[in-house]
């Protein structure tokens, strides 16, 4: 084959590989795409006008990246690597910046209790990246099944990718008490709970009872992140929200609001996760209808 076909071919198949990543459905906020244009109020960034969120299964996507994570040993932490369509790891200079971190690492534990962290790895030179679970997660914890996915954005694509795996945690004879919330969630509101529509979700929030009122501290440049859940067999997925400027966001008792297309009917865990100085996580659990 003469060197002119090679580059031809070479070329070809560069445009078609850029073209399919630009092909597949973005995420909510992703702000280093191009088309996403973010709300800043009091220094804090927030959906842009009429952006919402989707629920994704990055396996029935395609995406072209595959997650591979295991926990360590002693239970304390884990690390991954995202294969790309070359068969190699994705390396850190690869990886843009989205929502100040590289990486977003969403765990969620499917048995021995139910829980969900959000963590952000730490790359090494060779692609494997580094991540250590929180003491007052593992403290306690029975081990059991998770679900993981991850989102971040790759410079040549200039989109976010998202890719999925299952790990399991080593499991201990312990108690099963659930994770506690520091905080608490007042009201939950829906403009719809109907499969398909677009819907606004409203989410009071409050301090415990006694404390000085709950003013929200910025978490990656945002007041709040939220990640919805399906059946952990039947409707696996998720969807990755940002909050959208409603009102609301810095009164007392502060409502966050998420702008997102709903799933197919069923069951969903709807995880709050927001910082009053410290990080806080919080369970929503709802119905979608047909």
């Amino acid at each position: 084959m003469s060197t002119t076909r090679q580059i031809w071919i070479l070329t070809a198949l560069a445009v078609g590989a850029f073209f399919g990543l630009r092909s597949l459905p973005d995420t909510q906020c992703a702000f280093l795409h191009a088309a996403h244009e973010p709300v800043i109020s009091q220094g804090v960034q927030f959906c842009g006008v009429n952006e919402e969120a989707n629920f994704y299964s990055p396996k029935a996507l395609r995406f072209p990246v595959k997650l591979e994570l295991a926990f360590n040993d002693n239970g304390q932490g884990g690390s991954l690597r995202l294969i790309g369509d070359e068969g190699r790891p994705i390396l850190p200079f690869e990886v843009g910046v989205s929502h100040t971190q590289k990486v977003h690492l969403h765990l969620r534990q499917v048995t021995g209790r139910k829980g969900y962290i959000h963590v952000h790895p730490t790359p090494t030179d060779d692609g494997t990246w580094r991540f250590v679970l929180p003491t007052w997660f593992t403290e306690g914890n029975p081990g059991g099944d998770f679900q993981a996915y991850v989102d971040f954005v790759t410079l040549r694509a200039g989109r976010v990718l998202l890719a999925e795996a299952t790990a399991s945690l080593e499991v201990r004879s312990l108690p099963k008490p659930p994770l506690i919330s520091r905080n608490q969630v007042k009201a939950v509101t829906f403009s719809t709970t109907q499969s398909g529509k677009s819907t606004l979700v409203r989410v009071t929030l409050s301090a415990p009872a006694g404390a000085p009122p709950l003013k929200l501290q910025p978490l990656m440049a945002s007041l709040g992140h939220a990640v919805l859940f399906g059946d952990a067999t039947t409707q696996t997925g998720y969807a990755h929200m940002h909050p959208s400027l409603e009102g609301g966001e810095y009164e007392a008792n502060p409502t966050l609001s998420f702008r997102l297309r709903l799933p197919p009917p069923g069951r969903y865990d709807l995880w709050l996760n927001i910082s009053d100085g410290a990080e806080d996580y919080l369970l929503v659990p709802f119905e979608v209808t047909p």
